[in-house]
């Protein structure tokens, strides 16, 4: 990761803030804080407990500074200084005239940590190994993860009221490499390779916006631009499958982004009614030239070739158009009742280059290859009413319509409506509650009914399978909240969800899922003393209908209706995920000078396979361990006030990471194991979350001036 001083430019603007004031003295508060951290980890790689933090040994430090007078004003913060977490935000302005917005905000993400490639320049745009390379403990060492800062900031100008103007600007990048893989040879069987993709990423965006706003009506225009960069739109690895070539894998593409807003807000029309309205209109575009050659099997594995791919066109050019309106009508038609009614569209035109690859050119899709210029129309309208019934009950509910037009070749029509109703109680002055229910029914037109010949036809299997994102759903949902004070300094909240989908129709695929999930706190304080408990249950299940084809040419091969054999059967899974957390936090202040601080949370998901086939072929087995994972956090705290000046606190937290997952059973770097120099199909894997059973025990001190 690339480290950098802390930017002197917010620091400066900071300290020159009292140059604004002119008539009354500048008051100003400001708290300053150094300190260290030493952290002791165990585990090889703890990469999950430092996904998004750092956690190195070094300094701490943070800021916080206020500062007005009678005109002028701004605030200021900073923390971390100089590591991979930095955050920096500087707020300020002159009242009713300006305001600006200065930041940078530092977020790393860490994949692995001491994982291991046969790979040269992993992470790189060429990545190259002598194959074969059976023996893990000869490979180079391997850390993944990138660094975000996004920096940026805003200048907004007031003093001409009603109008104002504002201008926004912002630089995102990403630096480093991220988790990926790539398939050895052109069938399932051939092993796959992991890499570590490259990421050289620059977002800039810049945008303005003018507006005239009264109490009445508001009125704004906006363009926003934006372009994407990537250093490494592709990038080349050797595959061992195909002769130790080197293949491509191709990655994002550079892009410009530009958008055009217009928003309108007009209040006290007759019925206390506010109408609002807002349209948008983007594109989205980006060129590049195509591959003329693939490397693709010649003889069988061990050899390669790079054969012509032979396209329509040298060069795909990418135009997206997106279209967005909204209007929204809040009125009071009557006492005590509100309404809303409200329209949003939403279009995509995908005016990008239709790219086909000749059915000559070597690449196998049964035909020629071409790509999906996708692209849709939305229209979603609803209806919604709040009746307060009394001082204690308000009954609140609404009808939601949503039609999607589309060209997928599964479903081209997708219609939505969902009805809703809430009733909330306020009868006893220690009890809140809000009970909500809504219905959703969603039916698709689907295209596959009639696919393929017969059921000895590859395609004849399309014709049972629905993808759960757009096929027939109904759907029930409930929802309770109740915030409970039974006495003073007690405070008492609980939610309760209920939500189940029935995914009709579908044959092959999701038929159905659920999912119940209680979360609750209790919370007793006083000025001295404060704890408050948590905890979160959360229950899923997914049910899903599958089929197995091993000999295409048996009679009924692709009709699941048909009778199964130990070849072609059928086999349904029903997946569970069992998640908890339990937390405790407490306050105490002992003395008038030291205060303690201090929390404890337990993480778990326990997920779970179960597996059943058709007469029991292929003899499955039920998986226990699926992406089960535990986490424990504590973190305690003192601090000490010496003076009105100085006080210090002393911390230390402790974080621990367990994971267990049936496919990381026994694992190891190569598949099969031991490697052999023979198979130029074998897999080579890097460690990614294979070994990250891990803690880490933290100690810190820090010492803070307040002037």
């Amino acid at each position: 990761m690339n480290r950098a001083t802390p930017p002197i430019l917010f620091i400066g603007l900071v300290a020159a803030a009292p140059a604004f004031a002119q008539s009354t003295p500048w008051i100003t508060d400001t708290y300053a804080t150094v300190g260290g951290i030493i952290t002791n980890r165990s585990g090889r790689d703890f990469s999950k407990i430092e996904e998004y933090q750092d956690l190195r040994d070094g300094v701490l430090s943070n800021v916080w500074s206020r500062g007005r007078d009678d005109r002028t004003w701004y605030q200021f913060y900073g923390e971390n200084f100089g590591r991979d977490d930095q955050y920096i935000n500087l707020d300020g302005g002159q009242y009713s005239r300006f305001r600006y917005n200065l930041y940078t905000n530092w977020i790393p993400h860490n994949f692995l940590y001491n994982g291991a490639t046969p790979f040269d320049g992993a992470g790189t745009s060429l990545q190259t190994a002598r194959f074969p390379r059976p023996d893990p403990s000869t490979w180079n060492g391997l850390n993944m993860g990138y660094q975000r800062k996004d920096t940026g900031g805003y200048f907004e100008w007031r003093a001409n009221s009603p109008w104002y103007f504002r201008v926004d600007a912002n630089q995102v990048t990403f630096d480093g490499s991220k988790v990926g893989s790539a398939a050895l040879g052109t069938s399932p069987g051939n092993g796959f390779a992991d890499l570590a993709f490259p990421v050289s990423y620059t977002t800039s965006n810049a945008s303005g916006e003018v507006g005239y706003s009264t109490s009445t009506m508001h009125f704004a225009l906006n363009y926003l631009y934006s372009r994407f960069n990537n250093d490494n739109t592709s990038f080349q690895w050797t595959n061992p499958f195909f002769g130790s070539n080197l293949d491509t894998t191709y990655l994002a593409n550079d892009n410009h982004y530009q958008r055009i807003g217009a928003n309108a807000v007009i209040r006290a029309l007759p019925y206390s009614s506010t109408f609002a309205a807002r349209y948008t209109w983007s594109k989205t575009t980006n060129d590049m030239s195509l591959p003329l050659f693939a490397l693709t099997s010649a003889g069988g594995s061990g050899t390669g070739a790079f054969v012509p791919t032979l396209p329509n066109t040298d060069s795909y050019n990418g135009e997206l158009i997106n279209q967005t309106l909204s209007l929204s009508l809040n009125s009071t038609p009557i006492r005590n009742v509100d309404t809303k009614a409200y329209y949003n569209y939403y279009s995509l035109d995908n005016h990008s280059t239709q790219v086909a690859f000749s059915a000559e050119s070597q690449i196998d899709c049964g035909g020629p290859c071409t790509n999906l210029l996708y692209d849709y129309r939305k229209h979603n309208a609803g209806l919604e009413a709040i009746w307060r019934i009394d001082r204690a009950n308000r009954l609140s509910g609404g009808w939601d319509y949503l039609d999607i037009e589309q060209n997928r070749v599964d479903f081209d029509s997708v219609q939505y409506n969902k009805f809703w109703i809430e009733w909330k109680n306020t009868s006893l002055d220690t009890v809140t509650t809000r009970l909500r229910y809504h219905y959703l029914q969603r039916r698709s037109d689907f295209l596959l009914g009639d696919s393929g010949t017969g059921p000895n036809d590859p395609e004849f299997i399309n014709r049972y399978i629905a993808r759960f994102d757009n096929s027939d759903l109904n759907q029930n949902y409930v929802r309770f909240t109740a915030d409970w004070s039974p006495m003073d300094l007690l405070d008492t909240s609980v939610e309760a969800i209920y939500k189940h989908n029935d995914y009709t129709n579908t044959v092959l695929g999701r038929t159905k899922d659920q999912r119940y999930e209680l979360f609750g706190t209790v919370s007793y304080g006083k000025p001295s003393l404060r704890v408050t408990l948590m905890g979160d249950y959360e229950w899923v299940k997914y049910d899903s209908y599958h089929r197995n084809i091993s000999d295409s040419s048996l009679a009924g091969a692709f009709d699941p209706f048909s009778a199964a054999n130990s070849s072609n059967y059928n086999w349904a899974a029903t997946n569970k995920d069992d998640n908890w957390m339990v937390g405790v936090g407490l306050d105490w202040r002992a003395t008038d000078r030291l205060v303690f601080k201090g929390s404890f949370q337990y993480f778990r998901s326990d997920g779970s396979s179960d597996v059943a086939s058709q007469n029991n072929f292929g003899n499955p087995l039920p998986i226990g361990a699926y992406d089960d994972w535990k986490q424990t956090s504590l973190n305690i705290k003192g601090i000490y006030t010496l003076d009105k000046t100085w006080s210090f606190t002393a911390g230390y937290a402790y974080d621990r990471y367990r994971y267990n997952d049936v496919a990381y059973d026994g694992y190891q770097f190569t598949v099969p194991f031991p490697g052999v120099t023979n198979n130029a199909g074998q897999s080579y894997l890097n460690g990614y979350r294979a070994f990250a059973n891990s803690s880490a025990s933290i100690f810190y001190l820090l010492a803070t001036a307040h002037f």
